[in-house]
């Protein structure tokens, strides 16, 4: 749970950085940043979203076992 945490101030922390420094005048650094923080919460989002299908794909695997061991018995 500290793990997600952690990852969600890194991803503030780039997102705030990205626009201070864009705004200050700063645009070659701000981009820099910002290419950054669309990578990370892209491939962070990417990750998160293969965990949770795996998972269910799970779940969908085990419900459709038990119907089908349930219409054989009817």
């Amino acid at each position: 749970m500290k793990n997600k945490n952690i990852l969600f101030y890194i991803l503030v922390t780039l997102l705030i950085t990205t626009v201070a420094s864009i705004v200050m005048g700063y645009h070659n650094f701000g981009f820099g940043v910002g290419f950054l923080f669309a990578f990370l919460s892209l491939s962070t989002g990417y990750f998160y979203s293969m965990k949770n299908r795996e998972y269910m794909h799970q779940n969908y695997h085990a419900d459709y076992v038990d119907r089908l061991k349930n219409n054989k018995k009817i």
